[in-house]
């Protein structure tokens, strides 16, 4: 565990940065060949959040199919338990999850750190490897950083602004609310997809959801909505002097 690494996360709290420097914190405690970090919620399917040295087409193929025999998942939707969650402590060795996804991802084996990000909802940061187990000593050092990650990312979460869309639809995902910031700021989808660490059809695809969900047809909506909320909140309840 680097010190750098720390004062990075530490700095990028409460910035957009800061889940790139919590990947690094957290990589810097065991060898890994490749990080994922998702988002689960009792409410709704998994989402990807970013990733390194894992294909785009791997995501696509984990959103279409295998989130819903994703164990870690399942594990957070009993117990809700933040901490540090070994892939054998969570599921076996014959269940879709692992024979058929890990092993279309070439990933012998994994470690979820899971983080409290809010209501029934956890910010998961997963190291994978390729070629051999996690052993006792990976474990043991990622448990014993443990609550320095948390309390990294509970500041974190403290620093954050409140934002206005998620007070004018909360009923939509953080991912979706990330998506819906991005396109009020001017980003296209293919900069979205870059920025998120998404495809283009994925991007597409959260896009469909967010119209859906807001009944609305065409971005510029999403405008109107966001400005009508703006107004609303400078105006005084009782109307105009």
């Amino acid at each position: 565990m680097g010190f750098d690494q720390i004062t990075g996360a530490v700095s990028a709290a409460g910035t957009d940065g800061y889940v790139a420097r919590l990947v690094d914190f957290v990589g810097s405690i065991a060898p890994h060949d490749r990080i994922t970090v998702a988002r689960y919620t009792s409410q709704a399917r998994p989402e990807f959040v970013t990733h390194r040295n894992f294909s785009a087409a791997l995501v696509e193929r984990y959103l279409a199919v295998y989130y819903a025999y994703d164990p870690f998942d399942a594990y957070w939707r009993d117990r809700q338990h933040p901490g540090v969650v070994p892939l054998n402590q969570v599921t076996n060795r014959d269940g879709r999850y692992v024979a058929e996804f890990l092993d279309q991802s070439a990933i012998r084996d994994e470690v979820g750190i899971l983080l409290g990000d809010g209501p029934d909802t956890t910010l998961g940061v997963f190291l994978e490897r390729s070629r051999r187990s996690f052993g006792p000593a990976d474990i043991e050092r990622l448990k014993t950083a443990f609550p320095a990650i948390a309390a990294v990312h509970h500041a974190h979460r403290r620093l954050m602004p409140p934002t206005r869309s998620k007070q004018l639809w909360p009923h939509l995902t953080p991912r979706e609310r990330e998506i819906v910031a991005l396109i009020l700021a001017g980003h296209p989808t293919h900069t979205i997809a870059a920025r998120l660490g998404l495809t283009p059809g994925t991007v597409r695809n959260h896009r469909l959801s967010i119209y859906s969900k807001l009944d609305i047809t065409t971005e510029r909506e999403i405008f109107v909505q966001y400005v009508a909320c703006a107004v609303d909140e400078q105006v005084p309840e009782d109307g105009p002097p």
